[in-house]
């Protein structure tokens, strides 16, 4: 539905951005997007971005299939997005060409996640941040983009 609903209030969006732990909302995301069809779904772009210690979408995709990982559990964000094994959905997604993928270390995560308190006052966790982080490292292409700062498994500290 977070998918639809960027579609709907966000029709210039050009492209959309998610955190990805097992890559269900990614999934759903990208599901949205190709339904919106034709010339909308081919200007749109889904970037699913990953903790560097919690590459499990990354794995699948380079093994061609999901497949188990073991998540470093020291990631600032892995309590949120320390999936042990992708999705298929996401993994199809992926193989299909609907969404690219990017990833951030954890000193990329903590500078958003400050950035965002000092400059927005949005207090979000790291895996929030991680969206935020590919945008700032230039890994979130378009002129109109849409970045999904989910979750809530952490507490927020300065």
């Amino acid at each position: 539905t977070v998918g639809l609903e960027i579609l709907a209030d966000m029709p210039e969006c050009d492209v959309i951005a998610v955190p990805v732990g097992g890559g269900g909302l990614l999934a759903g995301v990208a599901g949205a997007v190709a339904a919106s069809g034709g010339a909308e779904h081919a200007r749109r772009t889904v970037v699913g971005v990953e903790p560097d210690g919690c590459p499990t979408l990354h794995a699948a995709v380079s093994a061609g299939h999901p497949v188990d990982v073991t998540v470093d559990g020291s990631s600032v964000a892995a309590s949120a997005l320390g999936a042990a094994r992708a999705g298929r959905h996401a993994h199809a997604a992926c193989e299909a060409g609907a969404v690219r993928l990017a990833m951030v270390s954890d000193e990329q995560i903590i500078s958003a996640r400050d950035r965002l308190w000092e400059e927005f006052r949005l207090a979000v966790e790291p895996a929030a941040a991680t969206v935020f982080a590919a945008w700032l490292a230039g890994e979130v292409p378009g002129d109109f983009p849409c970045l999904v700062l989910s979750g809530a498994n952490a507490d927020w500290t300065p």
